[in-house]
């Protein structure tokens, strides 16, 4: 009997471990940029409240699923004081995570062009472990008859983040407190996370947008992953891509966004590991919404009407050559 307890501590041990170090992917990542980095909160004149779900690898029973929840905003709408609430679930057979933060960024202005954003994002994470699903040899167990096992711990994220009109680059660093947590004991499972994104925005021709982006993480002892996503965008309405993430798999995408404030994408992930013998891909689903926008100045007006004048005038001078 101590035989069977030592091994299902050691099982427990180590699952726990693997739990602490995967983070959730996504194929769209420039459509969930908060997920990243807490930077991004207060960078926006407007408040977003957006969905995430994500199905990974069908066709394997109890194979991981995502669910992502956010509502971010600034402060009367500014773009300086940033507050958000996250709200995440990952499932992977006989283990889950649930975790809840809350955001803080400000955003300092360096010049007419450049801002540099900063982030904090305190909250609480469970982890589960549901032995009572686990599929035995020996079937009269009582170690696996109705045991749940479970860990909170207390975490926090922190990053920055440089960025212009055309450019971003964001640095952080998620369970910041690694071991040294005074208010949970399963803080020592938490490993330190390094996640470092950067994109660039290139218009072309007339409404048209290219922007490259690198999205890299870090945790030990798992190998760094690294993401390479090409996004086109017309007219700020209809956008796609491409995503390929090493060693693991390639990834399309495509959305829309309806009169500036509703957001549908929609992305599929073919593995091209040995995976994909067993698997039907990964499908994911994400919806945001702009619940309050700050309202254009008399000058941002007079701006919009003054370029639509020039375009009208560009576009008669055309038709009369």
């Amino acid at each position: 009997m101590k035989l069977k307890i030592i091994i299902t501590s050691v099982f427990f041990l180590l699952i726990v471990q693997v739990i602490g170090q995967q983070q959730g992917v996504y194929t769209n990542f420039l459509a969930n940029p908060l997920h990243y980095s807490p930077a991004v909160v207060g960078s926006t004149n407007y408040h977003e409240l957006s969905f995430y779900n994500r199905n990974q690898w069908l066709g394997f029973k109890d194979a991981p699923t995502n669910f992502y929840f956010n509502i971010h905003g600034s402060y009367k709408n500014k773009a300086k004081h940033g507050y958000g609430l996250q709200v995440l679930s990952e499932q992977t057979g006989l283990l889950a995570k649930t975790a809840i933060y809350l955001n803080y960024g400000y955003q300092m202005k360096l010049s007419d062009n450049w801002k540099l954003g900063f982030g904090m994002r305190p909250g609480f994470v469970q982890y589960r472990v549901k032995l009572y699903d686990a599929v035995i040899a020996d079937e009269g167990d009582p170690i696996f008859t109705g045991n749940t096992y479970s860990g909170i711990a207390f975490d926090v994220n922190s990053g920055l983040r440089l960025y212009s009109k055309k450019f971003e680059f964001s640095a952080t660093i998620d369970h910041l407190l690694g071991r040294r947590s005074p208010f949970s004991s399963y803080n020592q499972n938490l490993q330190f996370h390094y996640t470092f994104m950067t994109s660039y925005k290139l218009n072309f021709k007339k409404h048209w947008e290219f922007r490259p982006a690198l999205l890299l993480k870090y945790t030990t002892p798992i190998p760094v992953q690294l993401s390479l996503l090409l996004q086109l965008s017309f007219k700020d309405q209809f956008f796609g891509g491409i995503n390929f993430r090493s060693n693991d798999a390639l990834g399309i995408y495509a959305g829309m966004r309806i009169k500036n404030r509703l957001t549908i994408s929609y992305g599929y992930d073919y593995s091209y590991t040995s995976i994909r013998h067993y698997s039907g891909g990964s499908h994911e689903i994400g919806i945001s919404f702009i619940l309050t926008k700050n309202r254009p100045s008399l000058e941002e007006e007079d701006d919009k009407l003054n370029n639509s004048i020039l375009e009208d005038v560009q576009k008669e001078m055309e038709n009369n050559k």
